[in-house]
């Protein structure tokens, strides 16, 4: 229902079309039936006539069909259409908090299984509204031509009714229950796949990871479904054992009553044989429509970002940005929330400053909060206390993409597109050349019509081409996090020696989240991360104490 309210609120004179072509198409074809009873009774007084008359019937039966499906799966497929396109822009317009939140395994499963089993649904649209208009018209015919019989099939298909909407809505919740078995299979999926390099390492972690965690869990969503197509062929062929049950009825009916004439049983053993094909159809296409039902719930029901009409605001794409001055964060603190009792991670509160063309290094332990840091430096995280200001524009949720504009970055977890797009977002760029070179990897990589031509590369050289991507969009702010630490000793002293003082006086503001201390000394200032909190680093000074403090705690720990 909630699919077909959907079309009926975004096409709604086509659907009207589709079903006025249908009506005509069933009408035909219970007229056929009616003549084919009345010829049995009667005899044909004129058979070239009724040849004539049979053939326009076969003819407008089939040709207002055709449309009318036709006109319905185009409906269905723009349909499915735009529940891509909006799914894709609310997950673009939602916080990388609020997706780092849901997991990736939970839009996965969206984006693929639900809006598959939508489709799915969209297509048994037409035939089931089809077939069911077709059943409708089938009805009133009976109706019409025996109200006392009407009244025996209409009890006993209310009562075969009333038992089919129990069997589907113990079929329906079996299906939500699949629903949510399969999103903990994409989890074990991403296991799978993401942690190949551990479960390739340890025989133990792969025997646990199958037995405990995937086939426990498989084994479920197969029992599950089993036992929802288990009740759905039990409703089918007791839905097809109805049939001969109402003929049956029908006979002893007319057995039973003078009323009933012979061309009334006739007419309705011929109309419930004619119409056994519709409800058969009909009954077919409720698991899909059900699957569809339960996915589209599921769609509707992800907190996802809202319905915008544009992935990117048009006023803040047009305005051209103002040259990058300062980055200024005053007591900014961000905070994961609590898990399992235990209090999330707390970043600050921070005070810290970078200025237009300045190299800032940040560096830090595990766990300290750099990445966290670098996500609230560049707008993907909003802080919860404090101020970010940039050019003295106070961060809210309203500038954030306007904030984000000035920043180019390249995380851990990066991810490398294949498009090479300009500062103006357009493919290609006649520089592109010049930095594949710079970047020694023009041997490896080319770009045709704006895309690579392969990214299949070392860590390392992938890293250098997320950083001539970066180039070539010419951010003003480029964040860095641990860039050098996949690549070989010779190019990394390329970055630190030439690449980074080229990038600086092109105008460009470095952070560069780095631990090779043997170029600390190319920042222009270097700041160190511990537990959250930043302090300014002095090379030299602030090493010999870390040492210092680092031989201690290895004392006090063998103690």
């Amino acid at each position: 229902m909630k699919m077909m309210k959907q079309l009926l609120s975004q096409s709604g004179r086509t659907v009207c079309l589709a079903i006025v072509l249908s009506l005509c198409s069933a009408a035909a074809g219970i007229t056929i039936v009616g003549g084919v009873n009345q010829v049995l009774e009667s005899g044909i007084s004129d058979m070239g006539q009724t040849l004539l008359y049979y053939l326009g019937l076969v003819a407008l039966l089939f040709c207002a069909g055709v449309w009318s499906q036709i006109l319905l799966v185009g409906l269905g497929h723009k349909l499915v259409y735009r529940l891509r396109s909006d799914l894709v822009k609310r997950i673009l317009n939602t916080p990388l908090v609020k997706q780092e939140s849901l997991g990736a395994p939970a839009l996965y499963n969206v984006l693929t299984r639900d809006v598959t089993m939508v489709a799915n649904a969209i297509k048994q649209l037409p035939i089931s509204l089809y077939n069911g208009l077709l059943l409708i018209v089938g009805l009133v015919y009976l109706a019409w031509l025996s109200p006392l019989l009407f009244g025996f099939l209409v009890v006993t298909a209310g009562l075969a009714v009333w038992g089919d909407m129990l069997l589907a809505g113990r079929i329906k919740s079996m299906m939500q229950d699949v629903r949510r078995l399969d999103d903990d299979l994409f989890r074990q999926y991403e296991a799978v796949v993401e942690g190949r390099n551990e479960l390739g390492l340890s025989r133990a972690r792969r025997q646990f990871q199958f037995e405990q965690r995937f086939e426990p869990t498989a084994k479920l969503a197969r029992d599950t479904s089993i036992k929802a197509e288990v009740l759905w062929a039990v409703n089918l062929n007791w839905t097809t054992l109805l049939v001969f049950i109402l003929i049956g009825l029908v006979f002893a009916a007319g057995t039973l009553f003078d009323s009933v004439s012979q061309e009334a049983l006739v007419g309705y053993v011929l109309a419930i044989m004619f119409l056994r094909t519709p409800i058969a159809m009909i009954l077919d296409a409720i698991p899909a429509v059900i699957r569809g039902n339960v996915a589209l719930s599921a769609i509707e029901h992800l907190d996802l970002g809202q319905h915008l009409q544009n992935v990117v605001d048009a006023s803040t794409s047009e305005t051209k940005l103002a040259p990058f001055q300062e980055l200024t964060l005053r007591q900014a603190e961000y905070h994961y929330p609590n898990q399992g009792g235990e209090s999330g991670f707390q970043l600050g509160p921070i005070d810290f400053t970078a200025k237009a063309g300045e190299l800032i290094f940040l560096i830090g332990g595990n766990g300290s909060g750099k990445s966290t840091l670098a996500k609230l430096l560049t707008g993907l995280y909003l802080p919860k206390r404090g101020e970010v200001t940039l050019n003295e524009c106070l961060l809210n949720s309203k500038n954030a993409e306007q904030h984000r504009d000035y920043f180019g970055a390249i995380f851990p977890n990066f991810f490398l597109f294949d498009d090479v797009l300009d500062e103006e977002g357009n493919l290609g760029n006649p520089r592109v050349q010049y930095y594949l070179k710079r970047l020694a990897i023009d041997n490896k990589v080319s770009v045709e019509n704006g895309r690579l031509s392969t990214k299949a590369l070392s860590q390392g050289q992938r890293k250098r081409l997320a950083l001539l991507l970066l180039h070539m969009e010419d951010c003003q702010v480029l964040l860095l996090d641990e860039w050098a630490a996949d690549q070989d000793p010779l190019f990394r002293e390329v970055f630190y020696r030439e690449i980074l003082p080229e990038l600086k006086q092109a105008g460009k503001t470095v952070i560069a989240i780095s631990h090779d201390d043997k170029y600390f000394d190319a920042a222009d200032r270097l700041y160190k991360l511990d537990q959250g909190q930043i302090r300014p680093y002095v090379v030299g000074r602030d090493s010999l104490f870390d040492e210092s403090y680092e031989h201690v705690t290895q004392v006090v720990e063998r103690v």
